[in-house]
């Protein structure tokens, strides 16, 4: 909530993207080059969250959707030290060798059983994933080269969309036989966090509401100057979590409507990878009256909440590049289109077997970075740019302010909270990713996104330091100072530099004379 609302702060009173913003503390510009960089990266892998889905789908069009029980017999390799779901003959003793159909479909396109084998396999590519990967960077050029009021249309509705969709699915799901069982599994403390963190899905709602790479801060810079942020950042949390806790939800209600029957529910962690957990609902759904019609409801929303990520994520980089280099804006379609196509290139990449091991490993890190990025952000606007400041401007673009005990948790309880979890999850990663990596080339590319933030945002600020001329102490000082902060309305502009009496404008970047 503090990070969202900081954000939602952020992008509204300066109407800028995620680098344009810091004109808030120049000194700091870098955290918005390190946001466009790292937007840039994760764009490449994030079509996958539409492609995978897009692959089941196209396949459950058919008559025989092939992971079911019936169909997989055709084609599903079993020896003699691994079983199938489907054939109920599995104990205890053996959950480790449990095979699910739909699972196996996945690795059997990406012609190898075993991802996270020591041994890398030979490298090959899935040309069904890379056709429907294709798919959706198409559909994503088409949306993108619209006017900006029909891509506000298009997220808007299909947001509502993907709700009402989950809604329906959580509706139906929720009444399988057995599928209440998991609940008490999900919540109980030492599996809570297993829960809840490693499904794909759940990565995939942190990243399509989530507050990192600043796609928070670039919507509200579209909004009016005097929307109440305070409204918009309770809708957009409680949003985000019941999102996360829905898609959650659902992969336990189907899991457990399978298992309903089997003693040790928690058997799917034997899943050659944590991100392909939720590869074992598709499986769940054949058992479901009318399989073809759920199969497409699933998948159809997936696909489009990949979409809504795609067209959010690439319209904060548009925004934040127009806004620096304006002549850009003249050529806004062949920019989005080579955007697009730039992007697209390297995506091709994950479609391969070894393409989707660096896949897991790089969508775990990328939740490090932006831990990284949302503390930082507090300290630059609460601690540098002040809080007297950012609560004076609050009061004058919304006529709030934050509480005693609001502004203590943003200034004291974020930032605490952001480095424990940063800390944390860099020692558990550290191990995890690695595992599954395997080569040099990973463990060399997670660790420079991991220590990017760290590196480079400093390395600006001394690079800019540099850049002045005077003692430190005077570098330092015209370097922090908000240079061209104010509305970019000029009614409210005019308002705002009344309210202040220039004392605290710094538009022009003049040494005073206690300076010298």
């Amino acid at each position: 909530m503090p990070i969202i609302f900081m954000q939602s702060f952020l992008g509204q009173f300066s109407s800028t993207g995620f680098i344009s913003v810091f004109r808030i503390s120049p000194l700091f510009k870098g955290i918005g080059y390190v946001s466009l960089a790292l937007n840039l990266l994760t764009l490449t892998y994030y079509s996958l969250f539409g492609a995978i889905p897009l692959l089941y789908l196209l396949y459950s069009i058919r008559p025989s959707i092939p992971w079911s029980c019936e169909s997989s017999k055709d084609w599903m390799k079993i020896n003699e030290n691994y079983t199938s779901i489907c054939a109920k003959n599995y104990t205890i003793y053996d959950f480790d060798s449990v095979l699910i159909p739909s699972v196996e479909f996945f690795k059997t396109h990406m012609n190898t059983l075993k991802l996270n084998d020591r041994e890398s396999p030979e490298g090959s590519f899935s040309w069904t994933l890379l056709f429907c990967n294709l798919i959706i960077w198409g559909m994503v050029a088409a949306i993108l080269i619209k006017p900006i009021e029909l891509i506000g249309k298009f997220i808007r509705y299909s947001c509502l969309t993907v709700i009402g969709l989950i809604t329906i699915c959580f509706l139906r799901f929720a009444f399988l036989p057995g599928a209440l069982l998991g609940l008490e599994e999900f919540f109980h403390i030492e599996k809570l966090s297993y829960a809840v963190y490693w499904p794909i899905m759940t990565c995939m709602a942190y990243s399509n509401l989530g507050p990192g790479w600043g796609s928070i801060l670039t919507m509200a810079s579209y909004n009016d100057f005097k929307t109440n942020i305070f409204k918009n950042t309770w809708v957009l949390g409680l949003a985000q979590t019941c999102l996360m806790l829905g898609l959650s939800f659902l992969s336990i209600f189907v899991r457990d409507f399978m298992l309903q029957d089997d003693p040790n529910r928690f058997f799917y962690r034997s899943s050659d990878a944590q991100w392909m957990d939720f590869l074992m609902i598709p499986t769940g759904l054949t058992f479901i009256e009318v399989p073809h019609f759920w199969s497409l409801l699933f998948f159809g929303f997936l696909i489009l909440g990949s979409l809504n990520l795609l067209i959010v994520q690439l319209l904060s980089v548009l925004t934040s590049l127009f806004d620096e280099h304006e002549i850009l804006r003249g050529y806004r379609r062949e920019v989005c289109l080579s955007l697009v196509g730039f992007l697209a290139i390297p995506s091709i990449y994950f479609c391969s077997n070894h393409g989707i091991k660096f896949f897991e490993s790089l969508i775990t890190f990328s939740v490090m970075t932006q831990m990284a990025l949302n503390l930082l952000l507090l300290i630059v606007v609460l601690w540098i740019y002040g809080r007297e400041r950012f609560q004076r401007d609050l009061h004058f673009m919304t006529s709030q302010t934050l509480s005693t005990w609001m502004i203590n948790i943003v200034r004291y309880v974020a930032p605490l909270f952001l480095v424990f979890a940063w800390v944390h999850g860099l020692a558990v990663f550290l191990f995890i990713p690695m595992q599954q990596s395997r080569t040099w080339f990973m463990f060399l590319a997670i660790f420079v996104i991991s220590l990017l933030p760290w590196c480079f945002i400093p390395g600006y600020c001394v690079f800019k330091i540099m850049q002045t001329t005077g003692i430190l102490g005077v570098r330092l000082r015209r370097g922090i100072k908000p240079t061209d902060w104010y509305p970019v309305d000029p009614v409210y502009r005019q308002k705002y530099e009344e309210t202040i009496n220039n004392s605290d404008m710094s538009h022009q970047l003049a040494v005073e004379p206690d300076e010298l």
